[in-house]
């Protein structure tokens, strides 16, 4: 039996030995107290086929940001480790997707808590609205440019919540009917949440030119430019509403606290007209939904989200994806954003798409015939 010494001995050489192996692995020389320099060409590797899928969201505190933490927590229990593009909004997400770009820092970003500079890697996984999607497929709207329809996108999922298009005055502005407007001799300062088909038609049926707006004094107000009180001190409100203090929707948010509005009620025919924009449809605002809105409210809303692929990705990883996300449908309700999953309608794609992996999924539990 050896002694205590002779087993101190060799317990403290296999020690030193391992010592060594550690050291040699991470670039070191036994008896060095100086680390190697880390090699700048080597970055974590991204990709379905090493579990560690990129998606292109958006802002940590944007509506697609909040459904990749959903993603994100959704697919863990299947050993994937999804690693987010904070700063693929808008139109760079479904770009970058589709044609197997990098994203990168979008310059002048004046949030930082927001974003944070994205993975160096190609997006797998994207999430955007549908309607959007459906226009880069197309090669429309913003994507016309491009002058190139991108095919490839295939949805996995498709997630709902309500966005209502709303339009309000400030009481202090004695306007009455957005027909007051085009009339107008004082400033109108106007604030709309983006240019886009429906705000375009809503400002034309009422014969609105922002510019001469501009010429009396008044135009369209710049919301990330401006501070809450000034954002809340605009004589009109036009665009898409949510009760989140999200960066789109943070005006709704404050304006209703800080200022009197008053909401009104859109004509028929504009509405019908709206309606046939692909993604709206007729709505009614629920009473309350936000601050002034002391009556229901017919206008036209839209909903849906998507969560895609290209068509190059693995079935059976879509498949894992329509899965996870339809057994952790509960993540969808810790975002503080009003998300829903419909079993009606998470396969449904009017324009874009199902991914077969999906669309397998889908058809075994029964909820596409």
């Amino acid at each position: 039996m050896p002694t205590f010494k002779a087993a101190h001995t060799r317990f403290f050489a296999i020690a030193m030995l391992a010592a060594g192996f550690f050291l040699a692995a991470h670039g070191q020389k036994s008896g060095s107290t100086t680390p190697a320099s880390p090699d700048p060409s080597a970055h974590p590797p991204y990709g379905i086929d090493v579990m560690r899928p990129l998606v292109a969201g958006a802002c940590k505190g944007c509506p697609w940001g909040a459904l990749a933490y959903a993603v994100n927590a959704a697919m863990k229990p299947y050993g994937y480790d999804v690693q987010v593009c904070w700063v693929c909004w808008s139109t760079y997400g479904p770009r970058e997707v589709a044609d197997k770009t990098k994203p990168v820092m979008p310059a002048g970003e004046s949030l930082p808590y927001y974003i944070e500079p994205p993975p160096d890697g190609v997006p797998d996984i994207g999430i955007t609205s549908e309607m959007n999607l459906a226009d880069a497929f197309l090669g429309k709207g913003a994507y016309e440019t491009d002058h190139k329809p991108r095919g490839n996108y295939r949805i996995v999922a498709t997630v709902l919540m309500p966005n209502y298009m709303m339009v309000a005055v400030n009481a202090k502005s004695g306007i009455k009917s957005l027909w007051d407007i085009k009339d107008r001799t004082q400033p109108t300062r106007i604030w709309v949440e983006n240019s886009s088909a429906a705000v375009d038609a809503i400002l034309k049926y009422y014969g609105i030119d922002l510019r001469a707006l501009e010429l009396k004094g008044g135009g369209q107000i710049r919301p990330l430019l401006l501070e809450r009180e000034e954002r809340a001190s605009a004589d009109v409100y036009i665009g898409g509403a949510v009760l989140v203090n999200t960066p789109e929707q943070h005006t709704w948010y404050e304006a209703t606290q800080l200022a009197d509005l008053n909401f009104l009620q859109l004509d028929d025919r504009l509405l019908d007209q709206l309606a046939q924009i692909h993604g709206f449809q007729r709505a009614l605002v629920p009473m309350g939904f936000l601050r002034g809105v002391d009556r229901r409210i017919t206008t036209v809303m839209r909903d849906r989200h998507v969560i895609y692929l290209r068509n190059d990705a693995p079935e059976d990883f879509a498949y894992t994806l329509a899965k996870a996300l339809d057994e952790h449908q509960d993540e969808f309700r810790k975002l503080a954003q009003p998300y829903y999953y419909d079993i009606r309608q998470v396969g449904l794609s009017d324009i874009v798409p199902v991914h077969p992996g999906a669309l397998k999924y889908y058809k075994e539990r029964g909820y596409i015939k």
